[in-house]
């Protein structure tokens, strides 16, 4: 699988990394796994050695959408995207935007790198 998880016990954190290609279907399995298994408060999404083209904007917006019929699983938190290429910052940032739209009870926000996103998580 193009992701693998670890768990940070003392954060209540999930860091999921993503390595090589990724689909989206393999993102949706994952995120489903993760609110079904009882989701931690924080979330991190490391994108750095992804290869290839993330998701299109359409897929985040479905996302978002998983994410939003899950907010009874997880209401309250923070989601750390973290992308050293541009485009995957930029959608990044897109579904930090839509997940504000959307009003999910968490945050979400775009890193460029690990340091500045496990800092924010506190």
């Amino acid at each position: 699988m193009a992701i693998s998880i670890s768990y940070n016990k003392l954060k209540d954190l999930t860091i999921f990394t993503v390595k090589g290609s990724l689909t989206f279907d393999q993102q949706i399995e994952a995120l489903k796994k993760f609110y079904n298994d009882g989701p931690s408060v924080n979330m991190i999404m490391d994108f750095r050695k992804m290869e290839g083209n993330r998701i299109s904007s359409a897929e985040i917006k479905k996302i978002i959408l998983l994410a939003k019929k899950n907010e009874d699983r997880r209401p309250r938190g923070k989601t750390a995207l973290v992308s050293n290429r541009d485009l995957d910052y930029g959608l990044s940032r897109m579904s930090a935007t839509y997940g504000e739209v959307k009003k999910l009870p968490w945050k979400i926000q775009a890193f460029r790198s690990m340091d500045a996103a496990l800092k924010w998580i506190g």
